[in-house]
């Protein structure tokens, strides 16, 4: 450890290390730390003005000028320092008192005593605590002077404190003063100052006022083993000494008439001024309590009413298995009626806050996320724990789930599917009672086709259906397994809004202000960052009386140059099946310059997937592409193609590839999708 003296070599280095013999001049700068002093013990402990003793420690330093000694308020004379050593010498008018060392500004307080023999001293107050009224005893030695001579000051008062009787020659007695404060005691006799050690503490009498529960509400009953807390001022005052031994400790006691017939278990942890938490007594049974309150340093005379409440049974419980969100009832007696105070347990996940039937029983789901097999059931009312008896273990199913319908449409913004059709509901967990299931389409409850397995279920759609969230409720357990939404066919076969966003009038972009380009807009849309690529345009209307609002699809804008396999995409997927695939409001031209076009759908998941022009020119069936419009100057009837998908296509593209410069143009008012068989 760096010594106290460092600081002092550091100095004298600071100002010698100088290099010599026509070198240059180097200066070597030392720092410092203040190292932690402590003050181990001293021999002797006794002894008479004049007398010399010695105190051990470490990190004293070596420089006297900043080494002070202290017992009491008397500074003492220092005769000499060492590190771990100093020896002092006693002067007149010192009396006994605690030890302190002030090293380089730090102060060292001890609980070490010095006693000088041969003048008044006092070497313990007992207690060092107390309230107004209460008796204070002084111990020490030639205390023997008549109370006339003697004047005993507590903080805050002016007046001497009253004695109990003379003062004897080994201890006197007082009487702490009302007004008195906390703070050091003050004592002379004969007009000559005696050091009086600690700091005292004026106690205030504590009261209770309530009961609350852990929730903080006033609640004056409770079962048995409950946690409880009791409310009041002054429960745990802070001690100006804090190692002092007190003379008892917190006490709640449940009395019945005079007998106490169960004491509870203070939470030390959680004790404050105006708080004492408890466990009420286990062993207690049902019926009236007063309350009795001690701290360490008086009974507190208020008692409280509390009433235990008659212990909760469980009887029964309406399953033992089930799949998760099943309802579970809990029968019993003597449950309350305060669901808050209510948990229950399946494993280690609690059930989401209980409800009550109309016999007063417990009502819980059994909650989501818990493992298949047994689970433990654990019941908590007011944090007691309540014996389920041979109700504990709740058999978990495996979760069922619907994954997929087969024999249906299904397209990535919608599952359509045709009246009169069968469908297959696939999944997992199902179980195989068919009067056991239920399956809804919106509101209409449909029948279920021959034989169901754990994994499939077959219904025949309704003629007059139109659209519903399909629906499985497995009623022996009570459970329901939410399907997705299914739309009839549209008799037309216009599929576009399950297979496309944004491909027919009026298109979304950032609004139309009634200019011709919203260049950043088409929403839902992929476009190559490629210079001059397209965007949302707002044509004018054949009358030519203003834009049209409804925008169209443009793929170069005009006067810009070298748009050269720019390119506007997006994904989808299609079962299989045969579709076609429209292009309306088709216009190439051009002003000066060239314009060409090609429509293409094709595999893939990503713009490399889509086919390019060989520096202007297209070939056609090119690898993945399943069909294609070529289109180049002059192109402006409606277009389409036809796809024959023989298998389910669940990565397609739909794009479009321009090749243009200067003032030419390529543009579309819609993209439609028609499933035709």
């Amino acid at each position: 450890m760096r010594k106290i003296y460092n600081y002092i070599l550091s100095a004298f280095f600071i100002s010698s290390l100088v290099a010599c013999d026509g070198q240059d001049e180097e200066i070597i700068h030392m720092q410092n730390q203040d190292p932690v002093v402590t003050v181990t013990s001293i021999s002797d402990a006794v002894g008479y003005v004049g007398n010399e003793f010695t105190i051990y420690g470490t990190n004293f330093g070596i420089v006297a000028n900043d080494v002070e000694v202290y017992v009491g308020n008397t500074k003492l004379q220092l005769i000499s320092c060492e590190d771990e050593e100093l020896t002092v010498k006693i002067p007149e008018g010192t009396t006994a008192g605690r030890i302190s060392v002030v090293v380089y500004g730090q102060r060292v307080d001890t609980q070490l005593m010095y006693d000088v023999l041969g003048v008044p001293g006092i070497r313990t107050v007992i207690p060092l605590y107390g309230f107004v009224g209460d008796e204070i005893k002084f111990n020490g030695h030639d205390l023997g002077v008549p109370s006339a001579h003697y004047k005993v000051l507590f903080s805050g008062k002016e007046e001497s404190a009253a004695f109990m009787a003379e003062p004897e020659m080994e201890s006197f007695s007082v009487k702490v003063p009302e007004g008195a404060q906390g703070g050091a005691i003050t004592l002379t006799i004969a007009d000559v100052p005696v050091n009086v050690s600690g700091q005292f503490t004026v106690l205030q009498h504590a009261t209770v006022d309530k009961v609350q529960n852990t929730a903080g509400e006033d609640s004056n009953q409770g079962l048995a083993g409950c946690i409880s807390v009791i409310t009041g001022t002054n429960l745990k005052p802070e001690l100006l000494e804090s190692d002092i031994e007190l003379p008892g400790t917190w006490k709640v006691e449940f009395l019945q008439g005079t007998e106490i017939i169960a004491t509870g278990i203070v939470d030390m942890e959680q004790l404050s001024n105006e708080k004492i938490t408890l466990k009420v007594p286990e062993m207690l049974t049902a019926g009236n309590y007063k309350i009795a309150v001690s701290t360490p340093f008086e009974e507190i005379k208020t008692r409280l009413d509390y009433t235990i409440l008659p212990k909760p049974i469980v009887t029964g419980i309406s399953k033992t298995e089930g799949y998760v969100n099943a309802e579970v009832v809990i029968s019993g007696t003597d449950f309350g009626n305060k669901a808050s105070d209510i948990e229950v347990k399946f494993g280690e996940t609690v059930c989401e806050v209980p409800t009550f039937d109309k016999d007063g029983n417990i009502v819980v789901r059994v909650p989501a996320g818990l493992q298949a097999g047994a689970n433990t059931l654990t019941l908590t009312i007011q944090g007691v724990t309540i014996s389920m008896g041979e109700y504990g273990v709740f058999e978990v199913y495996d979760t069922p789930e619907i994954t997929s319908i087969e024999g249906a449409y299904n397209f990535p913004y919608g599952i359509l599917v045709k009246a009169g059709s069968n469908i297959t509901i696939k999944g997992k967990n199902f179980g195989t009672d068919a009067n056991a299931i239920v399956v809804m389409l919106g509101e209409e409850q449909i029948d279920i086709n021959g034989n169901v397995t754990a994994d499939a279920i077959s219904i025949t759609v309704p003629n007059d259906f139109t659209s519903g969230k399909l629906l499985m409720k497995i009623q022996d357990v009570d459970v329901d397994i939410e399907g997705p939404e299914l739309v009839i066919m549209p008799e037309d076969g216009d599929i576009t809004q399950y297979v496309l966003k944004n491909s027919v009038q009026p298109f979304k972009g950032y609004g139309f202000e009634g200019k011709e380009w919203d260049r950043d807009g088409l929403h839902d849309w992929k476009k190559t960052n490629i210079k001059n690529g397209g965007g949302l345009q707002y044509p004018n209307n054949v009358t030519g009386t203003g834009r049209d609002p409804k925008g169209c699809i443009a793929l170069h804008q005009w006067g810009q140059t070298q748009n050269y396999n720019g390119k506007m995409w997006q994904e989808t997927s299609l079962p299989k099946g045969k579709y076609r695939v429209n292009l309306g409001g088709i216009s190439l031209g051009r002003d000066k310059g060239s314009v060409k076009a090609v429509f293409v759908v094709c595999r893939g998941t990503k713009v490399e997937d889509i086919p390019e022009y060989d520096n202007g020119t297209w070939r056609e069936k090119q690898k993945g592409v399943e069909g294609e419009i070529v289109m180049e100057i002059g192109h402006s009837e409606d277009d389409n193609i036809v796809l024959d998908l023989v298998e389910n296509m669940n990565d397609l593209i739909v794009s479009f590839v321009v090749w243009a410069n200067s003032t030419a143009w390529a543009s579309f008012t819609s993209v439609t999708v028609h499933l035709v068989e």
